[in-house]
């Protein structure tokens, strides 16, 4: 259990399962006290069974109303926030002759006006710990797939988004870093949430593992434990960095 986390609090978007859920209980056993957030009450009961230090809330954080709902039980709960580990975030295949209005719109909303909206409202309360962002973005931001044009796009725009705010944030004493994940095992790669059958998923998965130094997916774990560095003090002069977690599949 490490010092840097002793009693602080850590706001966790899409902490049921996956990334979020490894970053919430990696967290948690440090000693902190995590609140997740997710749009299904069962995957966010499961996860935050896993501790007895986590804690949940159903929220979309595509919905301004829910994020300041999120907020505010924050506040109610712990009246501070220390870090704070945007990961909410959807994929979808589709060609661009696909890319319906509707498509677009679903991705930027959750990917990200959700990030935006989620630190704008948690900012308040981050300025007073001099906290950390920690944001989840993608390897597929730099290196971008064919047939997922607007998915690319947006985990582009989370990267931008994290340069920016490091440099606008710094005077705060806010950090703010990036995590670029490259292929993880998580539901995120189950064939209902991208729109593909299960055996175009298992060959583009394979294609996926062979583009990898390392052979193999990684797992969830692998990415919260540079999560877990870069909320820590031991990053504490560490900002607008990109941390990529790929098995070698550079971002």
């Amino acid at each position: 259990m490490s010092s840097s986390f002793q009693n602080q609090v850590v706001l966790v978007t899409g902490g049921s399962t996956g990334i979020g859920a490894a970053v919430a209980l990696a967290l948690a056993e440090e000693g902190s006290r995590v609140l997740i957030t997710g749009r299904h009450e069962d995957t966010l009961r499961t996860s935050a069974a896993r501790h007895p230090h986590i804690a949940y809330v159903v929220a979309d954080v595509s919905q301004p109303a829910d994020v300041a709902r999120t907020l505010e039980s924050v506040r109610a709960r712990f009246d501070r926030l220390d870090v704070l580990v945007n990961n909410a975030g959807i994929a979808a295949i589709a060609p661009l002759t696909a890319a319906t209005p509707e498509h677009v719109r679903q991705l930027l909303d959750v990917n990200v006006a959700g990030v935006v909206e989620t630190t704008r409202q948690a900012l308040p309360l981050l300025k007073m710990s001099k906290g950390a962002i920690v944001n989840i973005a993608s390897t597929i931001a730099d290196q971008p797939f064919p047939n997922m044009s607007v998915y690319c796009a947006s985990k582009a725009a989370v990267v931008a988004l994290t340069r920016a705010w490091a440099q606008e944030l710094g005077g705060e004493g806010i950090r703010v870093n990036v995590v670029s994940p490259g292929p993880i095992e998580t539901p995120l790669y189950e064939p209902s949430k991208l729109g593909i059958s299960a055996a175009d998923l298992n060959q583009m998965a394979a294609a996926i593992v062979a583009q990898v130094p390392l052979r193999r997916f990684g797992t969830p774990e692998d990415v919260a434990a540079v999560v877990r560095f870069l909320a820590s003090s031991s990053a504490r002069y560490v900002t607008g960095a990109q941390y990529t977690v790929g098995g070698g599949m550079e971002a």
